[in-house]
């Protein structure tokens, strides 16, 4: 097996003018949406009678499957800048979008959270399927970061081979984040995400009107709020805080038995450095845990380099087929 201390990030320079963590993590997370891609969208239906939708890129070679960040999709800007660079290869690229993110809709009452790993398991087992003699590689984005690190760190059922991963901005420990969310300019985002929330459970009220009550719901105006009042009881935890230590990943990331990269950046709006994994539980030969001093939240925008985040991720599966 390579070593890991034989990969190094090339050499990261942010633009002038977007030095600040708010103004690049804006910036990349709206405008920078690589060039087109065209996908190809098939449904899968899961053992619960529900539904979700993935958008694939068709090509020979490896196999990438994206997990998007909180409330994105296959749309979302880190996703379809990292399938520019998967389609031009000629790879086959599976960007999963999360129950409710595809633009349609979940069937059940709950869509998602960090600790369902089920439907990324079943596109996993899908991808195996369709693609039996190429390599697989798996890449994480914000929450996808956490979602995929508990999905290969403790899945709920044994995973094919994976060749590598790659774990972009993750929240490791979340509940730091969240707070975080909740400060100064860093509230923009969080606002953001409880509109979008409460805008779908807008539409499942009618549907399972006695599920929880809603006029809390609608009146939560943090994600700690939501989380504590809402979804905690729901999942039978006592609290918010009870909730987030349960699907954080940092604690189970030494049981991850593939070469798996990590990038974090220490000005990162909403994943600060307090969600960073300890050094012993970045133990293990297998984790490759880098940090940037600037980069914002899933931008890493470079003067010199256009793709520079994207081009790290693929230099890695490329240093990881066999």
């Amino acid at each position: 097996m390579k070593s890991k201390a034989n990969f190094q990030l090339t050499s990261f320079r942010t633009p002038y003018h977007l030095r600040n963590p708010h103004s690049q993590s804006i910036y990349a997370g709206i405008f920078l949406k690589g060039e087109s891609v065209k996908y190809r969208r098939e449904r899968l239906v899961t053992p619960d009678e529900d539904f979700f939708d993935v958008d694939i890129v068709d090509g020979r070679g490896p196999v990438v499957i994206a997990c998007h960040g909180f409330e994105g999709s296959s749309n979302s800007t880190h996703i379809t800048r990292l399938m520019t660079l998967i389609q031009k290869l000629g790879w086959s690229g599976y960007a999963i979008n999360y129950r409710s993110c595809s633009g349609e809709i979940n069937n059940t009452f709950y869509t998602y959270n960090a600790g369902k790993t089920e439907d990324l398991e079943q596109l996993i087992w899908h991808v195996r399927n369709q693609n039996p003699s190429r390599p697989i590689f798996l890449v994480g984005y914000s929450f996808g970061a956490n979602i995929l690190a508990n999905c290969i760190s403790r899945p709920k059922s044994e995973l094919p081979k994976i060749a590598a991963s790659a774990l972009i901005s993750g929240n490791y420990r979340i509940e730091p984040g969240v707070v975080a969310m909740s400060k100064g300019f860093s509230r923009v985002y969080e606002q953001s995400f409880v509109s979008s929330l409460i805008d779908k459970y807008k539409l499942k009220e009618s549907r399972f009107p006695n599920e929880i009550n809603y006029d809390v719901f609608f009146e939560s105006r943090t994600l700690y709020e939501l989380d504590d009042k809402i979804t905690a009881p729901y999942f039978n935890f006592q609290s918010a805080s009870e909730f987030y230590s349960e699907i954080s990943s940092a604690t189970h990331l030494n049981k991850i038995n593939h070469p798996t990269f990590m990038l974090n950046s220490l000005d990162d709006p909403l994943s600060p450095p307090a969600c960073f994994p300890s050094a012993e539980e970045l133990s293990s030969s297998l984790l490759n845990f880098h940090t940037t001093k600037k980069g914002g939240h899933v931008a890493f925008l470079s003067r010199d380099i256009s793709y520079w985040l994207e081009k790290q991720i693929i230099r890695w599966f490329l240093f990881n087929i066999n």
